[in-house]
């Protein structure tokens, strides 16, 4: 288990601490997170596969699906993977959180993910125990060892949904993390499928058609390279994909409900803090950009 750096943040400021799950969940789940804070937090989600999450202490708000109003969800939820960034706020707690990768999602929760893209729902039974149960047993820990045991060991014991698009769901990420393709044709023509049927696979598991997938990956891309290189030309930094800046301010807004200059004007104390720890343990800034540690380790 990697756990987290020597370095904090400023006093007050909120802590995100990321974790490798065992080695045999790590096809299936990008890392374990904790976002603890103890003072009032607004900060964004950026684009991202989807997630569990767990309140362990606080009251933790979302906008809904149209961004217009602060929900309260239940306690331990299942977040539906996104193309569009998400605000939440706290006065303070601790949230956990367990990254799905598209596999993951197909494996440990096997509903079709595009009846929950960008939707936010209570955790059921889909991990075998009840939300609630796993809640309450996470309640019980009182380090995050102990916490990032239990959900290895839950997840261990959950029979896997076997799927026939097991495989190709593997090959469409690669592909999608290679950065080499950026239209549906091409995506298509290099994994030797018909669109009809990569279609029909991105929006079962990734939770949207192709075309989407394609243009969200092109802004992550081009968000994790950024980062806060505001030293350099944005027009330097943004992804080959793009035609020029105007067509990445396009995407931005979309992505993210604002505009790059609204959005790089903004504190982010999580959202950095979040990158530089996921970029440290994980060797992505973003969940979207994830790939396996032993994929990391060979090009280290």
């Amino acid at each position: 288990m990697t756990g987290p750096s020597a370095t904090s943040p400023r006093p007050g400021a909120p802590e995100i601490r990321f974790y490798l799950p065992a080695e045999g969940l790590r096809p299936l789940v990008t890392s374990y997170y904790f976002l603890e804070s103890v003072g009032p937090l607004a900060d964004f989600t950026h684009p991202e596969w989807a997630n569990i999450r767990f309140a362990l202490r606080g009251e933790w708000r979302f906008e809904d699906e149209q961004g217009r109003e602060a929900i309260a969800p239940s306690r331990a939820v299942l977040f539906g993977p996104t193309d569009r960034a998400r605000r939440f706020m706290t006065e303070g707690g601790l949230v956990l959180g367990v990254g799905l990768t598209p596999l993951g999602w197909l494996t440990l929760i096997g509903s079709d993910a595009s009846d929950l893209a960008n939707r936010i729902v209570p955790l059921d039974r889909q991990l075998g125990p009840s939300g609630p149960a796993i809640l309450a047993r996470l309640g019980e820990a009182r380090t995050d060892a102990e916490r990032v045991a239990i959900i290895d060991t839950i997840l261990d014991a959950r029979p896997a949904s076997h799927s026939a698009y097991c495989e190709l769901a593997v090959r469409v990420q690669q592909a999608l993390l290679s950065a080499t393709v950026d239209q549906v044709a091409d995506l298509a023509e290099q994994l030797g499928i018909e669109q009809r049927t990569l279609h029909r696979v991105c929006t079962a598991v990734f939770g949207f058609p192709p075309v989407r997938l394609l243009r969200r990956q092109r802004f992550l891309r081009t968000l994790g390279k950024v980062r806060d290189q505001l030293d350099q030309p944005l027009g330097e930094l943004i992804d080959s994909g793009y035609y020029d800046q105007a067509h990445f301010n396009r995407d931005f807004k979309a992505c993210m409900g604002m505009t790059p200059l609204a959005y790089f004007r903004l504190p982010r104390e999580a959202l950095r803090r979040a990158a530089e720890e996921r970029h440290r343990v994980l060797g992505a800034p973003v969940q979207g950009l994830h790939i396996q540690q032993d994929e990391v380790r060979q090009g280290e």
